[in-house]
């Protein structure tokens, strides 16, 4: 017989818990015939998985509206809510957030900077975390996740600024090209090399005396240009 995969996941009110609703989860995988596609029967399915996640009573309606704790028992989803009601939102490591609130905090910040963060985005991300409670801190170090800036992400989530600032500094150096051309009649100048390290010399000076710490500067002679 011809068959298709295929995955159906579906939601079940199990209960009303101080203002929040328990909420089964159910997604299944399964085989199904092409011929008779309403055929479905318990011998075809591949993995099923059960879990529990909860909701704001009201917000039964929309999904993205869960809060994605993906416990294996209404017990503990009920504990859950407890520590949500008071204030425990973050707790050995974990937390409770919506799917609306993932897309909103994380995925639709980095989708806007094309996921790339500069020294000035990871600065003001670090000031945004400076003045945030520990539930808003989880989503700014997990934005940085998101987009692949693990150390950041990690150094951020100890709350040791200085070291995050020391960081991305190192790894994030600003790069600047300026060009300066030199034209002379008759006579070549007799000693580029000379004046390259000048150059290098004097230009390192300024940006000392302007409080840049790493001076780095690569002035390159190019001939007949």
């Amino acid at each position: 017989m011809s068959v298709r995969s295929g995955k159906q996941t579906s939601r079940t009110l199990r209960m009303l818990y101080k203002g929040f609703y328990v909420i089964q989860v159910t997604k299944v995988e399964y085989h199904r015939s092409i011929w008779n596609p309403e055929y479905f029967d318990k011998n075809w399915i591949d993995h099923k998985e059960v879990y529990y996640n909860f909701c704001k009573e009201g917000d039964e309606k929309c999904p993205s509206k869960d809060y994605q704790i993906g416990v294996k028992s209404m017990e503990e989803c009920k504990e859950a809510i407890d520590k949500f009601l008071n204030g425990d939102k973050k707790d050995n490591g974990d937390i409770y957030y919506t799917h609306e609130e993932y897309q909103k905090y994380v995925k639709k910040p980095n989708e806007k900077c094309d996921y790339g963060y500069g020294y000035d985005s990871l600065m003001k991300l670090m000031r945004q975390h400076q003045k945030a409670d520990k539930r808003m801190q989880w989503f700014l170090e997990e934005r940085l996740h998101d987009a692949n800036f693990h150390t950041e992400g990690d150094i951020l989530s100890t709350c040791d600024y200085a070291k995050f600032e020391e960081y991305v500094t190192n790894t994030n150096p600003f790069k600047e090209k300026f060009e300066v051309c030199t034209k002379t009649l008759k006579k070549r100048i007799k000693d580029p090399q000379t004046l390259v390290e000048g150059m290098n010399k004097v230009i390192a000076d300024y940006l000392a005396s302007q409080g840049v710490k790493d001076t780095s500067v690569n002035v390159r002679f190019i001939e007949n240009w």
